[in-house]
């Protein structure tokens, strides 16, 4: 229950003033305006024919997009030390009542949330800034509710999005019963279940809401999946189940295999998410997909609103765009930002050993990636003219 009164309290001194602009456009799948705060990178306004990746952060239920002023201080000092590259970072408005969280999801209760970030707000970005606009520049990441909204669009639109950051989110809905329904019950009084009686009550109506919504079942217009027994109701589950990270990122496996995730979790979390993180490390771990997962000492808010884990949530973005750099450059042996006949002549001398090439060439002209130049290398080379 104190965790529901921090939200609370907390929200309400969300004018604290970040280092961002706020701004705002009409979303055609909401029907109305949607604000959001974006940071540019200090170079933006000089160099006008540059374009940059981009970064998006989804916040957690209970807060909106003026939340976590810390990303934003955490950016532009990594950025301004070089750590991380000038990038574009966009933290859009997720927030909407009653129950303070739309789990960015398509939802008859909640509105189109899903559809808003998906099509509208990059359409948007895309249009309005010079983003790079290619699935491996462009980088999600959120937590608790940002978290999941993070994990489930890079793997349900991976077009969109290769790299995806999620700090304490319910990633993998096998979790959910088991971890949350003993939390819910000591939760619950003899009014059953209501949303105002803790913080698992509150997310529980919040998910509802966006999985399950009964636009006719008055007076809280979601159904549970459990009943008051604390028995699981496997057809409101099964709508639960369609909005599964895991679940659809094992459906989509084939196309998510160049995917890059980080993950982490504090040891303390208030709703065991870590359960849902170890799942979503193993099933990475067995379909070979690269990740990072750390568990750190905390609880569910305190080390991400203070700012600790951006860092490394960050560094694993920056390292994700040297690999797409890296692949983009391939081939490109002189450096002049194409693959032409000039780069064939150059691996053909190095393999003919009639010539040398820089560390940094060797690098580009390992096409195959077996850390060996070959002819393999100046064939893949030669499919590129």
């Amino acid at each position: 229950m104190r965790n529901f009164f921090l939200i609370l309290i907390i929200y309400t001194t969300s004018l604290l003033k970040a280092d961002a602009i706020t701004s705002y456009f009409f979303s055609e799948a909401l029907g109305y305006d949607m604000y959001y705060e974006i940071v540019l990178p200090p170079s933006y306004e000089s160099n006008p024919d540059s374009s940059y990746p981009s970064i998006y952060f989804l916040h957690g239920f209970g807060t909106d997009y003026s939340w976590y002023v810390a990303l934003v201080e955490v950016f532009e000092t990594m950025m301004a030390s070089g750590e991380i590259r000038e990038s574009i970072l966009i933290k859009p408005d997720g927030f909407v009542l009653p129950y303070l969280g739309s789990m960015y999801t398509n939802s008859d209760y909640n509105g189109q949330f899903e559809d808003y970030i998906v099509q509208d707000l990059i359409s948007h970005i895309d249009g309005s800034y010079n983003t790079i606009d290619e699935a491996s520049y462009r980088a999600i990441m959120g937590h608790s509710m940002g978290g999941y909204g993070a994990v489930k669009l890079s793997v349900k639109f991976p077009e969109l999005f290769k790299i995806a950051a999620s700090h304490s989110g319910p990633i993998a809905f096998e979790n959910i019963i088991p971890d949350l329904l003993p939390l819910l019950l000591a939760e619950t009084g003899i009014l059953g279940y209501q949303p105002w009686n803790g913080i698992v009550s509150l997310f529980m109506f919040n998910a509802s809401a966006a999985f399950s919504p009964d636009v006719d079942d008055w007076p809280y217009y979601v159904d549970l999946p459990v009943d008051y027994y604390g028995e699981v109701i496997e057809e409101v589950f099964d709508l639960w189940l369609g909005h599964d990270p895991m679940a659809l990122a094992q459906e989509n496996v084939d196309y998510i295999q160049a995917h890059k995730f980080y993950m982490d979790c504090g040891d303390d979390d208030e709703y065991l998410f870590f359960n849902h993180s170890d799942s979503f490390s193993e099933f990475l771990e067995e379909e070979n997909i690269f990740h990072e997962y750390l568990i750190y000492p905390g609880d569910h808010f305190t080390e991400v609103l203070n700012g600790n884990r951006f860092p490394h949530s960050l560094a694993f973005i920056e390292n994700s765009f040297q690999v797409a750099e890296l692949f983009d450059s391939l081939g490109d042996l002189n450096g002049d930002g194409n693959v032409t006949m000039a780069d064939f002549n150059l691996l053909l001398d190095f393999i003919l050993q009639t010539g040398e090439l820089s560390e940094s060439q060797q690098l580009l002209s390992d096409l195959d990636l077996d850390s060996t130049i070959d002819i393999i290398d100046l064939l893949m080379l030669s499919d590129l003219l």
